[in-house]
């Protein structure tokens, strides 16, 4: 039995700092000290988790279930499987020992032995975890680790600018707008947002021409960015609220770059804490949601404006892009919130990672141990990898070979076709090395921080 750290948690930016200092060494259990400094003399007898650890849900992991902890005074995430959480879960200071061991045999027909025991306690108290065990220098290193990992985590494949924290902002706007979760008002909206994308998109060719009759750019433009940049923080406002809503902490808000997108976030990491599913959908889909109703007064804007008029194409432009921009957010082949929704809709941690891992595993199929690994993945799980990974080769590859047709298309009529086509298998084979290079620091980086 082991505990590990998290690099991040699904749709988040969580993580923590390296093995730190123990509590309870090698040799703890029953009746064991708590270490130098942190409640020598006390045992554990009867063990309970810190009232400011957090446990979150079990999410499938490739053939795994694993679940997040949150230890609130520190700020790290950590990663445990089901048979620790199960143990952790029943840590409430009310059960003994022999308590916890004789609910652990009930469930997994198994004994936990001195050795099982030892690692429990040398995994709570590498991380202090245990109330009345801890030692607050011990927290202290935790935490400046974990910041201290943050930071090394910026390079050129990820970095954040952070813009503002809206924790109690979020907390304050959650109290006040709790009606706003209720399905009473959520089922009416998303079907006036479905007739309003109906509209929307049967009236392109319309929006399109508006959206060309600009005649003061100078004008238009510079007010486009602002209204898009209020829809913009709306919509990473809203995340925020629904997570505090729910019972989560925001701690950011500001813009991320992560290869090879450039786009606002919203750090709602304790979306790995909520037990209830709903919960963790409900609050990716809280950005989209808000900017789709944003999209209502825009629509009633370009209706009642004339043709013509600078007001009807700045209202025409903002219709169709902020319409396109929402839709294009929750398709679940990025990392938005789309991926964000699917991936807790079927209760998985990483669906793009393990994913991946297992077409790797698939597409190398005659080697012994990839086959005894695709063996231990349920049938569910096999059947949403080897899907999702086929859609999204099927979903990129046709985005790719439609951006390079309208290249080809633009090129062709500025230089002959032979030419054409040499820049775009060029241009092709530079990002091409471009993605190996960051998938190979991206593995560098999961090895080293994970």
């Amino acid at each position: 039995m082991s505990g590990s750290d998290t690099g991040s948690g699904t749709g988040s930016d969580t993580g923590t700092g390296p093995d730190a200092a123990s509590g309870p060494g090698p040799g703890a259990g029953p009746g064991a000290g708590a270490g130098a400094g942190a409640g020598a003399g006390q045992d554990y007898r009867r063990p309970r988790l810190r009232s400011d650890v957090v446990l979150g849900p079990g999410l499938r992991s490739g053939p795994k279930v694993l679940h997040h902890i949150k230890d609130e005074r520190t700020g790290c995430y950590y990663r445990i499987g089901a048979r620790e959480h199960f143990i952790m879960g029943l840590m409430d200071g009310s059960r003994t020992l022999d308590d916890i061991g004789r609910a652990y045999e009930d469930t997994y027909q198994r004994r936990l032995g001195p050795a099982n025991w030892q690692q429990i306690f040398t995994l709570l108290g590498r991380y202090q975890l245990l109330d009345g065990h801890t030692d607050p220098a011990v927290l202290d290193r935790l935490r400046a680790a974990h910041e201290e990992k943050q930071a090394a985590q910026q390079n050129w494949l990820h970095r954040r600018w952070v813009m503002m924290r809206p924790d109690g902002l979020c907390a304050v706007l959650a109290q006040r707008l709790s009606v706003l979760f209720h399905r009473a008002f959520v089922i009416p909206a998303l079907l006036v947002l479905l007739a309003l994308q109906i509209y929307v998109w049967s009236r392109f060719d319309v929006l399109i021409e508006d959206t060309g009759e600009q005649n003061h750019w100078a004008i238009t433009v510079p007010l486009s960015l602002l209204l898009a940049w209020l829809i913009t923080m709306g919509h990473e406002l809203a995340h925020g609220v629904s997570c505090r809503y729910f019972g989560g902490r925001v701690t950011e808000i500001g813009v991320r770059w992560r290869f090879p997108f450039l786009a606002p976030y919203c750090r709602t990491d304790d979306i790995v804490l909520f037990q209830r599913r709903t919960a963790r959908v409900a609050t990716a889909f809280a950005g989209s949601f808000v900017s789709l109703l944003a999209m209502i007064p825009v629509a009633v804007w370009w209706r009642l404006t004339e043709d013509g008029h600078q007001q009807h194409a700045l209202a025409a432009a903002l219709l169709l892009f902020g319409s396109g921009g929402a839709l294009v957010n929750m398709l679940p082949f990025f990392q938005l919130d789309g991926y964000v929704m699917l991936t807790h809709a079927l209760g998985i941690a990483d669906l793009r990672r393990d994913a991946t891992t297992w077409w790797r595993l698939r597409l190398t199929s005659r080697k012994p141990t990839a086959q005894e690994q695709l063996a231990a993945y349920p049938a569910r799980e096999a059947r949403i990898y080897a899907g999702y990974g086929a859609a999204s080769a099927l979903f990129l590859t046709t985005a790719y070979a439609a951006l390079m047709w309208l290249w080809f298309r633009t090129l062709d009529h500025w230089m002959p076709a032979g030419w054409a086509v040499a820049i775009l298998a060029a241009e092709t084979a530079v990002l091409a090395g471009v993605v190996a290079l960051a998938a190979k620091a991206r593995t560098r980086g999961e090895r080293t921080h994970g």
